[in-house]
């Protein structure tokens, strides 16, 4: 079984507490089977520069940090490094620290049997194997620095998911949160997080911030809610919709639903047979692969089917800023539906004979249907006069493939 811990760094954690406006904020998750624990922690405010050859971030030395390490003790409580990153590195394999663009930095790496610990993270195994949700263990992250050498932030670990059915918060600051096993349900709030539900059918609501949301296994449900969000559905049948935002919508496997909300997104169904819905925005949607019904909602979108049959709805009111766009139609499989509830006065089911004509303006009252097969532009025409005020675009065709009235499905 696999367990998350939440790493958050404070200077009111150290013994005695500190006064540093530092902070860090990370995830730690143990593996049972391989006896592994990977962790990924994001620090500002301290320099880490100096201590691996590079040029300093700040002019204060105060801030460079001189050690970073695991210790072994419960909250409040000071322990010896059982597993160091920094004077001593006992993960010279696995770790990495980097710079990021806001000025903060990553430390990332992997605690495993094969490390050269002061103590084996075997020792710990059975501790976090069964912590409860919400509880701590006595293992703990410290940042050292030139100013506070004994240390100047902390943070305990947290056990925040398992493989069983879990509800997992983010922070305020930018969190990794891992659903692991199980039906869960993930919530953002707010920072630009990234939530992996993992295997299971999960429920993933990103709240404000730019974040990632990542499906898994199983059914998922993605909200991404606020900010510019990126969703990836996995390989279930998935439910994604962006919010608020410009957002990235990607079905992944299976047969999925998309829908992009407020903004302008892009959505691409992936493989199987999907549902791909723009909403209010200038949207572009990508069938992709498998039967797909495309409906670009309001606004100027772009639609392109993929190789199989498609169908590309239109069920908006019609109006000079909601003309879409349509690549790669064919004739031979794709279909145009129409909802009779905007294209009033059509039957039902195929266009009838008399409501199609090829031209560029209606010919006669029974006239509703005008193509341009010159332009590939698609007009409606509540009342057959031809008349500028009566005939609305809806769509151009890219290439002006050859349609008849058997395109063109009314519902």
């Amino acid at each position: 079984m696999a367990t998350a811990y939440r790493v958050i760094m404070t200077g009111s954690q150290e013994v005695p507490p500190r006064s540093s406006p530092a902070r860090g904020l990370g995830t730690v998750i143990f593996d049972d089977a391989a006896l592994t624990a990977s962790y990924t922690i994001q620090i500002t405010g301290l320099d880490f520069g100096p201590v691996l050859g590079r040029p300093a971030q700040t002019p204060d030395t105060g801030d460079d940090v001189t050690s970073f390490h695991v210790h072994n003790a419960a909250r409040g409580v000071s322990g010896d490094v059982v597993f160091g990153q920094i004077n001593p590195s006992h993960d010279a394999d696995d770790l990495r620290i980097a710079p990021n663009a806001d000025g903060s930095w990553t430390v990332r790496g992997r605690w495993e049997t094969t490390d050269p610990a002061n103590v084996s993270i075997s020792t710990f195994a059975s501790q976090l194997d069964t912590a409860r949700i919400g509880s701590d263990v006595p293992l703990y992250f410290n940042a050292h620095t030139e100013e506070f050498t004994g240390g100047e932030i902390r943070g305990q670990w947290v056990a925040i998911a398992n493989d069983r059915n879990n509800t997992v918060r983010g922070t305020t600051g930018d969190d990794f949160l891992p659903g692991l096993g199980g039906n869960d349900r993930i919530l953002g709030r707010q920072g630009d997080d990234r939530l992996d539900g993992g295997r299971g059918n999960d429920r993933l609501f990103g709240g404000s911030g730019n974040d990632t949301l990542l499906g898994g296994s199983g059914n998922d449900r993605l909200a991404g809610e606020g900010g510019n969000d990126r969703l990836l559905g996995g390989s279930g049948n998935d439910l994604l919709e962006g919010g608020r935002g410009n957002d990235r919508l990607d079905g992944g496997l299976n047969s999925d639903l998309l829908v992009g909300g407020g903004g302008n997104d892009s959505l691409v169904g992936g493989s199987g047979s999907d549902a791909l819905r723009g909403g209010s925005g200038d949207d572009r949607l990508d069938g992709g692969r498998g039967r797909d019904i495309l409906n670009g909602g309001l606004g100027t979108d772009f639609l392109s089917g993929g190789s199989s049959a498609d169908a590309f709805r239109f069920s908006s009111a019609l109006g000079s800023s909601n003309i879409d766009t349509i690549q790669g139609y064919n004739a031979a499989s794709d279909t145009i539906v129409l909802e009779n509830s905007v294209f009033t006065g059509l039957s039902v089911g195929i266009l009838s004979r008399n409501a199609f004509r090829i031209g560029t303006g209606a010919a006669d009252g029974t006239d509703r249907i005008v193509y341009d097969d010159q332009t590939g532009a698609l007009y409606f025409d509540a009342d057959g006069s031809g008349t500028s005020s009566d005939q609305v675009q809806f769509a151009t065709l890219l290439g002006s493939p050859d349609l008849t009235r058997f395109d063109f499905l009314v519902f």
